[in-house]
């Protein structure tokens, strides 16, 4: 949510989606206004039509309070991988995500919360098992995402790790199987 101001400026935003809990942040909410964005609110159990397949909103099932817990979190088979996009989840959330879908099988993992310390959780990684982590974190950012503890944990479930700190962007490309790019 912080730097969406910076993306209107180069990208034409056509529609942010976004939880109902987002929208009990005072701060989001005047931004989105200033903006003047369309708003579209998704719950768990929505899908999001794209590259002709789609996404499902697997979290949150209920309004929350607005916080990193709040996030939306997308899951679905794009061409030949499976991706889960967590948002801003924390472990609590992904303890939630764990019970409420005992089956998850994941290919690529946006890390959540930029790969802070209190995500990212050693029970939720092994039970994704994806090969991949997507970190997204500025480079020399204020809270020094990502934490060292959580490097070690995608290390230790030997996954390959992109992040936009070091790498830059990250893009998948592919018309039957994904190729990754990375743009500094």
């Amino acid at each position: 949510m912080g730097d969406m101001a910076v993306l209107a400026k180069q990208f034409n935003i056509k529609e942010v989606l976004v939880s109902l809990g987002a929208l009990t942040n005072p701060s989001f909410v005047n931004e989105l206004k200033s903006l003047k964005i369309k708003v579209g609110l998704l719950q768990a159990g929505d899908q999001i039509a794209i590259m002709g397949s789609s996404l499902q909103v697997l979290y949150p099932w209920d309004q929350g309070y607005g916080g990193n817990n709040a996030s939306l979190v997308l899951y679905g088979k794009l061409l030949d991988k499976r991706f889960l996009f967590t948002g801003d989840l924390e472990v609590d959330g992904e303890k939630s995500l764990m019970m409420r879908y005992p089956n998850l099988p994941v290919d690529i993992l946006k890390a959540g919360h930029h790969g802070s310390k209190g995500s990212s959780d050693p029970d939720f990684l092994t039970h994704i098992g994806a090969k991949v982590v997507l970190i997204s974190a500025g480079l020399n950012n204020r809270y020094h995402h990502p934490n060292d503890e959580t490097l070690e944990r995608f290390e230790a479930e030997k996954m390959m790790v992109y992040r936009t700190d070091q790498e830059g962007a990250i893009r998948y490309r592919g018309i039957k199987s994904w190729k990754v790019e990375t743009v500094r």
